[in-house]
């Protein structure tokens, strides 16, 4: 993941076939998951907000960034 990504706060926004869907103000959505071993093992709270590398190190798998609907980084855990 590009370093200047990692630390972009965001909040959890919806689930959907083993994946998780995360957004914030600033036009960024975070995709993460995969599998169910994968996304079973993610333990976010829904008000709480979580940079995107704790996404990523918490719920594994695959990941997607995209900023104003443009993918800019993915990387698969």
């Amino acid at each position: 993941m590009k370093r200047e990504l990692a630390n972009i706060k965001v909040k959890f926004k919806s689930y959907y076939k083993y994946s998780f869907c995360f957004t914030n103000d600033e036009e960024y959505e975070v995709f993460v998951g995969g599998t169910g071993d994968e996304i079973y093992r993610c333990s976010i709270e829904a008000d709480k907000e979580y940079s995107i590398q704790e996404v990523f190190d918490e719920c594994g798998g695959s990941l997607y960034i995209y900023h104003n609907g443009e993918l800019v980084d993915s990387e698969v855990w």
